[in-house]
C-alpha cells in the first residue's frame, strides 16, 4: 500500500479526524458516541477500510434556505471521519497544489474575509496606476454549480491530481453516490453523462474549487486583478476589453466542462459600483474603497433578534445569549464603512431587549496590513460600546 494511504487508515489519523469532525457538533447524539468510544471506533473503521467491507452509506438532504435556497447532503459521521482522514494525508495537498493566490474558497488561511481585503487591494491598484476610478470589471457565476458539474469532468481531474492511487476507488464511489435527478433518457443524451456533487462534503467542495482551476491561470496570465470564489468570478482591469476578453475564455472554458455562465451585473464601471459576496464595494474619485453590507443581512438579523426576544420571554434561552450572538453579528458589520447601519440596529435592539447592546468593536485590518499581523488596526484598539461609551445609542 502506498504511504500517504497507510497513515490514512491508522488509528492515530483516524483519531485525529473524529476530533476535527466533532467540531461545531459535538452536541449531537452520533458526534458524542463516536468520541466517547474513539478507539473502538476507529478500530471497526480500520478493519472495514483494510478488508474491503467499507461501503459508502447515503447521507441524509438537508435544506438551506439562506441566503438562498439550496440542497446539501450531510454524510453519515462515519463517512465524513474516513474523507477527512483522506484529506490530511494527501488529497488536499494533491487538489489545492498549484492554485491561485486569489482562488479563495475552502482553503486553510483563505475564506470570505482574504478574499474582502483582496478585493480592496485590486481595487486601490487600479486607483494608483491610472489615477482616477474610471475601471471597468464584470462578475460572473456558474449556473448550478454543484448540481450541473459532469461526474466524468470530477472523475479525470481525481485522475490527474491524485497520486495515491488507492484513494481513486473511495472517491469514485462518493461521486457516484451523488443520484442525477433528471429523466433517464435526459441523461443517456446528454453527451457529459450525470452530473450533480453533494453540496456538503469535504471532499466535493474542494472537488469543485479545483475543477476551474485551468481557467484561472488562464485568465491571471492577461488579468491581474481577477479573483474566483468558488463559483463566483470576478475580474475588474482598467482596460474594459480586458474584462470582455475575460467574460468570452469564461463561457468558452465552461462550455467546454458541461457548464453555463451567468453574468450577474454586466461588465461595470468600478465607479458605480458592484456587489461581490454580499457586499458592495464603490471605488471613489479619490482613492477611497467604500464597502457596504447587503441589505438582507440587517434584515435576517432583525428577525433573528425578534425571534431571541420570543425565546426569552418563554425562559428558553438567556440574555447571556443573546449578547453574544449580537456580538457575532457586531463582528461582521464592522466590515461596512461608517457606523450607520450599525447604530440603527443599536437603536432596534435598546427597544426591543430594553438595556443598550454592550458589545466590543474593533476594525478589521480591511486595508493593506494583513489582519493576523500584531500590529495596532487603523483607527487604535478595541472599543467598548454601550452605556458608557461615546459611541452608543442615543
Amino acid at each position: 500500500m502506498g504511504q500517504q494511504f497507510d497513515d490514512a487508515v491508522s488509528m492515530r489519523e483516524l483519531c485525529r479526524a473524529i476530533k476535527e469532525c466533532r467540531r461545531g457538533v459535538g452536541h449531537k447524539d452520533g458526534p458524542v458516541d463516536w468520541y466517547a468510544h474513539r478507539l473502538m471506533k476507529a478500530q471497526g473503521l480500520r478493519n472495514d477500510i483494510l478488508s474491503g467491507r467499507y461501503k459508502l452509506r447515503k447521507g441524509s438532504v438537508v435544506k438551506i434556505y439562506r441566503p438562498k435556497y439550496r440542497e446539501a447532503v450531510a454524510p453519515w459521521f462515519r463517512d465524513r471521519v474516513w474523507q477527512r482522514s483522506m484529506c490530511n494525508n494527501g488529497v488536499y495537498d494533491d487538489l489545492t497544489h498549484g492554485f491561485l493566490y486569489d482562488n479563495m474558497a475552502c482553503q486553510v488561511g483563505k475564506g470570505t474575509d482574504l478574499a474582502i481585503r483582496r478585493t480592496i487591494k485590486m481595487l486601490q491598484r487600479i486607483y494608483r496606476t491610472t489615477g482616477n476610478n474610471d475601471g471597468w470589471g464584470d462578475h460572473m457565476d456558474v449556473r448550478r454549480y454543484f448540481p450541473s458539474t459532469p461526474h466524468q469532468e470530477i472523475k479525470a481531474l481525481d485522475q490527474r491530481r491524485i497520486s495515491e492511487p488507492l484513494y481513486i476507488p473511495y472517491l469514485e464511489e462518493l461521486i457516484d453516490s451523488v443520484e442525477d435527478t433528471r429523466p433517464e433518457e435526459e441523461i443517456l443524451l446528454d453527451p457529459f453523462g450525470a452530473r450533480g456533487t453533494g453540496l456538503g462534503s469535504q471532499i466535493n467542495q474542494l472537488h469543485q474549487v479545483a475543477l476551474l482551476d485551468g481557467m484561472d491561470h488562464e485568465l491571471k496570465c492577461f488579468c491581474e486583478n481577477y479573483q474566483r470564489y468558488n463559483d463566483d468570478i470576478l475580474v475588474v482591469d482598467q482596460d474594459r476589453q480586458i474584462c470582455a476578453r475575460a467574460k468570452e475564455i469564461v463561457t468558452m472554458r465552461l462550455q467546454e466542462k458541461g457548464l453555463t455562465t451567468v453574468d450577474k451585473s454586466g461588465i461595470f464601471r468600478l465607479k458605480d459600483g458592484f456587489w461581490y459576496l454580499r457586499h458592495k464595494f464603490i471605488l471613489t474619485d479619490t482613492g477611497k474603497v467604500i464597502l457596504l453590507l447587503h441589505p438582507s443581512v440587517f434584515k435576517t438579523e432583525r428577525h433573528a433578534l425578534q425571534g431571541m426576544k420570543r425565546s426569552l420571554d418563554c425562559g428558553e434561552i438567556t440574555m447571556e445569549q443573546v449578547r453574544t450572538h449580537y456580538q457575532c453579528f457586531i463582528a461582521q458589520a464592522t466590515y461596512s464603512s461608517g457606523d450607520g447601519a450599525i447604530r440603527a440596529m443599536d437603536k432596534f435592539y435598546t427597544e426591543l431587549f430594553r438595556e443598550k447592546p454592550m458589545y466590543k468593536k474593533k476594525r478589521r485590518y480591511l486595508f493593506g496590513t494583513d489582519q493576523n499581523h500584531k500590529a495596532a488596526a487603523p483607527g487604535g484598539a478595541a472599543q467598548k460600546h454601550g452605556a458608557d461609551s461615546a459611541a452608543g445609542t442615543d
